[in-house]
Protein backbone atom coordinates (compact mmCIF):
# COMPACT_ATOMS: atom_id res chain seq x y z
CA UNK A 1 0.00 0.00 0.00
CA UNK A 2 1.54 3.78 -0.59
CA UNK A 3 1.96 5.81 1.99
CA UNK A 4 1.51 8.85 0.41
CA UNK A 5 -1.40 10.49 -1.77
CA UNK A 6 -0.61 11.38 -5.71
CA UNK A 7 -0.84 15.33 -4.70
CA UNK A 8 1.96 14.89 -2.19
CA UNK A 9 4.41 13.45 -5.49
CA UNK A 10 2.76 15.64 -7.53
CA UNK A 11 4.48 19.01 -6.76
CA UNK A 12 7.90 18.29 -5.81
CA UNK A 13 8.07 16.02 -9.21
CA UNK A 14 6.59 18.70 -11.21
CA UNK A 15 9.36 21.13 -9.38
CA UNK A 16 12.04 19.23 -10.06
CA UNK A 17 11.29 18.96 -13.67
CA UNK A 18 11.20 22.24 -14.07
CA UNK A 19 14.12 23.42 -11.93
CA UNK A 20 16.03 20.99 -12.32
CA UNK A 21 16.57 20.30 -16.33
CA UNK A 22 18.00 22.91 -18.70
CA UNK A 23 15.54 21.24 -21.31
CA UNK A 24 12.41 22.19 -19.81
CA UNK A 25 10.50 25.20 -17.98
CA UNK A 26 6.90 26.21 -16.68
CA UNK A 27 5.41 28.65 -19.60
CA UNK A 28 3.42 30.67 -16.84
CA UNK A 29 6.45 32.11 -15.21
CA UNK A 30 6.83 35.04 -17.02
CA UNK A 31 3.53 36.48 -15.97
CA UNK A 32 4.82 35.91 -12.64
CA UNK A 33 6.84 39.49 -13.05
CA UNK A 34 3.53 41.45 -13.35
CA UNK A 35 1.34 39.05 -10.44
CA UNK A 36 3.33 36.57 -7.76
CA UNK A 37 2.10 33.20 -8.45
CA UNK A 38 3.44 30.37 -7.06
CA UNK A 39 2.87 26.73 -6.00
CA UNK A 40 3.06 28.11 -2.66
CA UNK A 41 -0.11 29.66 -2.62
CA UNK A 42 -1.27 26.35 -3.28
CA UNK A 43 0.16 25.18 0.47
CA UNK A 44 -2.52 24.36 2.81
CA UNK A 45 -0.70 22.85 5.73
CA UNK A 46 -1.44 24.50 9.10
CA UNK A 47 1.95 24.31 10.13
CA UNK A 48 3.66 26.65 7.69
CA UNK A 49 1.05 29.30 8.07
CA UNK A 50 1.09 29.38 11.64
CA UNK A 51 4.92 30.14 11.62
CA UNK A 52 3.86 33.20 9.79
CA UNK A 53 1.48 34.25 12.59
CA UNK A 54 -2.16 32.82 10.53
CA UNK A 55 -3.84 29.99 12.43
CA UNK A 56 -5.76 28.92 9.23
CA UNK A 57 -4.80 29.04 5.17
CA UNK A 58 -5.90 32.74 3.77
CA UNK A 59 -9.20 32.53 1.57
CA UNK A 60 -7.35 34.37 -1.17
CA UNK A 61 -9.12 36.30 -3.46
CA UNK A 62 -10.84 36.10 -7.06
CA UNK A 63 -8.53 38.42 -9.41
CA UNK A 64 -11.17 39.08 -11.89
CA UNK A 65 -13.08 41.45 -9.19
CA UNK A 66 -10.58 43.58 -8.81
CA UNK A 67 -9.37 46.57 -10.92
CA UNK A 68 -6.11 45.58 -12.46
CA UNK A 69 -6.12 48.07 -15.50
CA UNK A 70 -3.30 49.92 -14.53
CA UNK A 71 -0.93 46.54 -14.96
CA UNK A 72 -2.07 46.09 -18.73
CA UNK A 73 -1.72 49.61 -19.49
CA UNK A 74 1.41 49.88 -17.72
CA UNK A 75 3.30 46.95 -18.76
CA UNK A 76 4.36 46.67 -22.14
CA UNK A 77 6.40 43.69 -22.04
CA UNK A 78 8.62 43.17 -25.50
CA UNK A 79 8.81 39.60 -24.89
CA UNK A 80 5.27 38.41 -23.65
CA UNK A 81 6.24 34.19 -23.83
CA UNK A 82 9.34 32.33 -23.52
CA UNK A 83 10.45 30.43 -26.42
CA UNK A 84 9.32 26.89 -27.22
CA UNK A 85 8.75 24.51 -29.50
CA UNK A 86 7.34 21.58 -28.21
CA UNK A 87 5.28 20.96 -25.16
CA UNK A 88 5.06 17.88 -22.38
CA UNK A 89 1.99 16.68 -20.23
CA UNK A 90 2.13 15.12 -17.38
CA UNK A 91 -0.47 13.05 -15.87
CA UNK A 92 0.86 12.19 -12.12
CA UNK A 93 -0.54 8.80 -10.93
CA UNK A 94 -1.05 7.37 -7.70
CA UNK A 95 1.01 4.11 -7.44
CA UNK A 96 0.14 0.71 -5.68
CA UNK A 97 3.05 -1.31 -4.46
CA UNK A 98 3.43 -5.53 -4.32
CA UNK A 99 5.88 -8.09 -3.26
CA UNK A 100 5.10 -10.53 -5.48
CA UNK A 101 4.14 -10.67 -9.31
CA UNK A 102 1.23 -12.76 -10.39
CA UNK A 103 1.85 -15.81 -12.60
CA UNK A 104 1.72 -14.08 -15.96
CA UNK A 105 3.68 -11.28 -14.80
CA UNK A 106 6.72 -13.40 -13.76
CA UNK A 107 8.26 -13.47 -17.32
CA UNK A 108 8.47 -9.81 -17.30
CA UNK A 109 8.77 -8.55 -13.98
CA UNK A 110 9.51 -11.82 -11.35
CA UNK A 111 9.23 -9.99 -7.61
CA UNK A 112 8.80 -6.50 -5.79
CA UNK A 113 7.15 -4.15 -8.33
CA UNK A 114 4.58 -1.26 -8.80
CA UNK A 115 1.87 -0.32 -10.80
CA UNK A 116 -1.21 1.74 -11.85
CA UNK A 117 -4.63 1.77 -13.37
CA UNK A 118 -5.56 3.48 -16.50
CA UNK A 119 -9.14 5.65 -16.18
CA UNK A 120 -10.67 4.73 -19.56
CA UNK A 121 -12.04 8.40 -19.63
CA UNK A 122 -8.90 10.08 -18.83
CA UNK A 123 -6.96 7.56 -21.36
CA UNK A 124 -9.16 9.06 -24.02
CA UNK A 125 -8.56 12.49 -23.52
CA UNK A 126 -5.23 12.06 -23.32
CA UNK A 127 -4.91 10.38 -26.19
CA UNK A 128 -7.23 13.08 -28.07
CA UNK A 129 -4.47 16.01 -27.17
CA UNK A 130 -1.82 13.08 -28.32
CA UNK A 131 -3.21 12.76 -31.75
CA UNK A 132 -4.35 16.26 -31.92
CA UNK A 133 -0.98 17.60 -31.79
CA UNK A 134 0.63 15.46 -34.48
CA UNK A 135 4.09 14.95 -32.74
CA UNK A 136 4.79 18.20 -31.39
CA UNK A 137 3.96 17.08 -27.95
CA UNK A 138 4.78 14.42 -25.21
CA UNK A 139 1.65 12.92 -23.26
CA UNK A 140 2.76 11.20 -20.15
CA UNK A 141 1.86 9.72 -16.74
CA UNK A 142 4.00 9.58 -14.45
CA UNK A 143 4.35 7.92 -11.10
CA UNK A 144 6.91 6.76 -7.99
CA UNK A 145 8.91 4.19 -8.34
CA UNK A 146 8.88 3.89 -4.47
CA UNK A 147 6.05 3.58 -1.87
CA UNK A 148 7.14 4.83 1.64
CA UNK A 149 6.57 8.13 3.10
CA UNK A 150 9.79 8.19 3.86
CA UNK A 151 11.38 7.83 -0.02
CA UNK A 152 9.15 10.65 -0.90
CA UNK A 153 10.82 12.90 1.62
CA UNK A 154 14.64 11.33 0.57
CA UNK A 155 13.60 11.80 -2.81
CA UNK A 156 12.24 15.68 -2.16
CA UNK A 157 15.34 16.51 -0.76
CA UNK A 158 18.05 15.02 -2.69
CA UNK A 159 16.63 16.24 -5.85
CA UNK A 160 16.00 12.09 -6.96
CA UNK A 161 12.20 12.08 -7.75
CA UNK A 162 12.48 12.25 -11.65
CA UNK A 163 15.01 9.36 -11.89
CA UNK A 164 12.81 7.09 -9.63
CA UNK A 165 9.73 7.46 -11.74
CA UNK A 166 7.83 5.88 -13.95
CA UNK A 167 6.82 7.56 -17.34
CA UNK A 168 4.93 5.53 -19.66
CA UNK A 169 3.48 7.35 -22.78
CA UNK A 170 -0.04 7.57 -22.93
CA UNK A 171 0.25 5.77 -26.56
CA UNK A 172 1.79 2.77 -25.35
CA UNK A 173 -0.97 2.48 -22.62
CA UNK A 174 -3.90 2.81 -25.29
CA UNK A 175 -6.01 -0.55 -24.98
CA UNK A 176 -4.27 -1.70 -21.71
CA UNK A 177 -5.58 -0.79 -18.17
CA UNK A 178 -2.34 -1.29 -15.93
CA UNK A 179 0.91 -0.12 -16.09
CA UNK A 180 3.83 -2.67 -14.66
CA UNK A 181 7.18 -1.84 -13.78
CA UNK A 182 10.31 -2.07 -11.19
CA UNK A 183 12.21 0.63 -12.25
CA UNK A 184 12.33 4.64 -13.49
CA UNK A 185 12.10 5.54 -16.60
CA UNK A 186 10.01 4.07 -20.20
CA UNK A 187 10.58 0.67 -19.41
CA UNK A 188 7.55 -1.42 -17.77
CA UNK A 189 4.73 -3.95 -19.20
CA UNK A 190 1.26 -3.05 -19.86
CA UNK A 191 -1.50 -5.60 -19.60
CA UNK A 192 -4.16 -7.15 -20.35
CA UNK A 193 -1.86 -8.75 -23.04
CA UNK A 194 1.83 -8.54 -20.60
CA UNK A 195 3.64 -6.51 -23.41
CA UNK A 196 6.99 -5.49 -22.43
CA UNK A 197 7.93 -1.37 -23.04
CA UNK A 198 11.44 -0.70 -23.08
CA UNK A 199 12.01 2.47 -24.63
CA UNK A 200 14.55 6.22 -24.03
CA UNK A 201 13.96 7.68 -20.39
CA UNK A 202 12.19 10.79 -20.40
CA UNK A 203 14.92 13.75 -20.62
CA UNK A 204 16.60 11.59 -23.91
CA UNK A 205 12.71 11.43 -25.29
CA UNK A 206 12.81 15.49 -25.20
CA UNK A 207 16.11 16.01 -26.54
CA UNK A 208 15.05 13.66 -29.73
CA UNK A 209 12.36 15.36 -30.31
CA UNK A 210 14.08 18.93 -29.51
CA UNK A 211 16.58 18.29 -32.41
CA UNK A 212 13.81 16.56 -34.60
CA UNK A 213 12.01 19.91 -34.25
CA UNK A 214 14.92 22.14 -35.12
CA UNK A 215 16.03 25.98 -34.03
CA UNK A 216 13.71 27.68 -32.36
CA UNK A 217 12.03 30.67 -34.37
CA UNK A 218 11.09 33.56 -32.64
CA UNK A 219 8.82 34.24 -35.28
CA UNK A 220 6.33 31.19 -34.25
CA UNK A 221 6.21 31.81 -30.20
CA UNK A 222 1.74 32.91 -31.10
CA UNK A 223 1.61 30.51 -33.61
CA UNK A 224 2.80 27.46 -31.20
CA UNK A 225 0.37 28.94 -28.63
CA UNK A 226 -2.37 28.92 -31.17
CA UNK A 227 -1.76 25.60 -32.38
CA UNK A 228 -1.81 24.39 -29.15
CA UNK A 229 -5.20 26.06 -27.55
CA UNK A 230 -6.60 24.73 -30.77
CA UNK A 231 -5.38 21.01 -30.47
CA UNK A 232 -7.13 21.58 -26.51
CA UNK A 233 -10.34 22.89 -27.99
CA UNK A 234 -11.02 19.97 -30.62
CA UNK A 235 -10.06 17.68 -27.34
CA UNK A 236 -12.53 19.30 -25.41
CA UNK A 237 -15.45 18.89 -28.15
CA UNK A 238 -14.84 15.50 -28.48
CA UNK A 239 -15.80 15.42 -24.49
CA UNK A 240 -18.44 17.56 -25.00
CA UNK A 241 -20.59 15.34 -22.43
CA UNK A 242 -17.53 15.65 -19.62
CA UNK A 243 -18.22 17.72 -16.27
CA UNK A 244 -14.53 19.23 -17.22
CA UNK A 245 -15.88 20.43 -20.69
CA UNK A 246 -19.19 22.16 -19.24
CA UNK A 247 -16.43 23.64 -16.97
CA UNK A 248 -14.55 24.82 -19.63
CA UNK A 249 -17.02 26.42 -21.62
CA UNK A 250 -18.23 28.40 -18.57
CA UNK A 251 -14.60 29.42 -17.60
CA UNK A 252 -13.62 30.41 -21.54
CA UNK A 253 -16.59 33.28 -20.62
CA UNK A 254 -15.41 34.42 -17.81
CA UNK A 255 -11.69 34.96 -19.91
CA UNK A 256 -13.31 37.15 -22.88
CA UNK A 257 -14.92 39.17 -20.56
CA UNK A 258 -12.24 39.63 -18.36
CA UNK A 259 -9.74 40.26 -22.16
CA UNK A 260 -12.58 42.65 -23.15
CA UNK A 261 -12.68 44.59 -19.51
CA UNK A 262 -9.01 44.84 -19.54
CA UNK A 263 -8.54 46.16 -22.75
CA UNK A 264 -5.92 43.51 -22.83
CA UNK A 265 -6.08 43.03 -27.02
CA UNK A 266 -2.22 44.30 -27.95
CA UNK A 267 -1.16 40.99 -25.92
CA UNK A 268 -1.22 38.35 -28.33
CA UNK A 269 -1.54 35.23 -26.97
CA UNK A 270 -2.92 35.35 -23.93
CA UNK A 271 -6.17 34.13 -24.92
CA UNK A 272 -4.57 30.97 -26.03
CA UNK A 273 -2.32 30.59 -23.11
CA UNK A 274 -5.11 30.92 -20.08
CA UNK A 275 -7.07 28.20 -22.48
CA UNK A 276 -4.22 25.51 -22.12
CA UNK A 277 -3.72 26.75 -18.36
CA UNK A 278 -7.39 25.94 -17.97
CA UNK A 279 -7.74 22.33 -20.04
CA UNK A 280 -4.52 21.40 -18.09
CA UNK A 281 -6.15 22.49 -14.66
CA UNK A 282 -9.33 21.02 -15.42
CA UNK A 283 -8.07 17.73 -16.77
CA UNK A 284 -5.50 17.72 -13.92
CA UNK A 285 -2.06 17.93 -16.36
CA UNK A 286 0.73 19.83 -15.90
CA UNK A 287 2.41 21.69 -18.75
CA UNK A 288 5.96 22.08 -19.47
CA UNK A 289 7.46 23.31 -22.83
CA UNK A 290 11.01 22.61 -24.31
Amino acid sequence: MTEFEESEFRGPLFNQLERGSHLLWEPGQVFEKTIGVDRALLCVHDYLWKLHGFNAPLGGSVLRAHNFHYIWSSTKPKKLLPDFNLNLFIQAKRSEYSSRSKIKLRPHINGAHWYFEVTPHQQVSLELLEKEMAGDALVVYAAPVFHEQQDLYNHTSNQTLVSNSTFPKVSILTGHSKWYYDKGGMTGVANPDFEDFDELNLLSQIETLRKQAGNYRSDSRIRNLQNLSKAVRNVVENQSNSFQATRFAYEIELIDNMILDYEVNNYEGVKDYMQIELFSHLWKLNWLTF
